[in-house]
């Protein structure tokens, strides 16, 4: 079954949430639909991003999952650009 990775940069936590919110979120939309394999948090020039590492069948579905993570996590938080990669042969290659 094919990995994926999705990104998301995180701005300001909206008020009423706290920090963990935002992982929290993003973790329970990811797993209400595809198998979650490893979180993890990354700055990337000065941005904060969470990354939701998960596994499913189809490309398409992959694309559900990425844009039920990024609905989720706006509703505690700012979020920014979102990414989808998706592991072939060693490399995480853009969706």
């Amino acid at each position: 079954m094919p990995s994926y990775r999705a990104i998301l940069s995180i701005g300001d936590v909206h008020p009423g949430h706290g920090p963990e919110a935002v992982m929290d979120s993003a973790v329970a939309a990811v797993s209400s639909i595809a198998t979650v394999e490893q979180t993890d948090i990354q700055v990337l020039s000065n941005v904060p991003q969470i990354v939701v590492r998960f596994h499913i069948g189809e490309d398409g579905d992959a694309h559900s999952v990425a844009s039920a993570m990024h609905d989720a996590v706006a509703e505690v938080a700012a979020t920014g650009p979102a990414r989808l990669l998706l592991r072939r042969g060693g490399r995480w290659l853009p969706v």
